[in-house]
């Protein structure tokens, strides 16, 4: 390995905090095709029993946890606060036009739709860019393939 750490690491899950599981299982599965492979009880270090749920998507998992009680972020602190923000996943090129119209016939709400232009991201042609809502109001974003490394 180089520059510092001796061994590769690979994305393995999102934990999202949900206010209905069952209802967040059904949008993940349904809208963006994950599946539920595994679903307890789970003791949170200081935080309770707490229902999970693992949804698999093609390349990591999402760790659904419900929290009925919890307030849902307010959409303005998404620029003013730190920390994790929204998930991003993405679509083959050839694919985002099938998804986007898919997710349009849903009737799920696009927050942003864009088109980065390559001057900002160095991809030929620019990459798109969607946003839409999970039923709590996560933010998730998909784009077609982006490889900064690659231009």
């Amino acid at each position: 390995m180089s520059n510092g750490c001796p061994v590769k690491l690979y994305v393995h899950h999102v934990a999202i905090f949900t206010s209905n599981l069952e209802r967040s299982i059904a949008w993940y599965e349904e809208m963006l095709g994950f599946k539920k492979v595994f679903q307890n009880d789970f003791p949170l270090p200081d935080g309770g029993l707490s229902r999970m749920a693992w949804v698999k998507g093609p390349d990591c998992y999402l760790e659904l946890y419900d929290y009925p009680e919890k307030p849902a972020p307010a959409p303005e602190a998404y620029w003013g606060t730190l920390g994790t923000k929204h998930l991003c996943l993405y679509a083959k090129d050839d694919e985002f036009e099938k998804i986007r119209a898919y997710l349009r016939s849903k009737k799920v709400t696009f927050t942003v739709e864009h088109k980065w232009d390559e001057k900002f991201n160095r991809k030929p042609g620019g990459c798109r860019v969607i946003f839409i809502l999970d039923p709590d109001g996560t933010p998730i974003e998909i784009q077609d393939t982006f490889t900064p490394e690659s231009y």
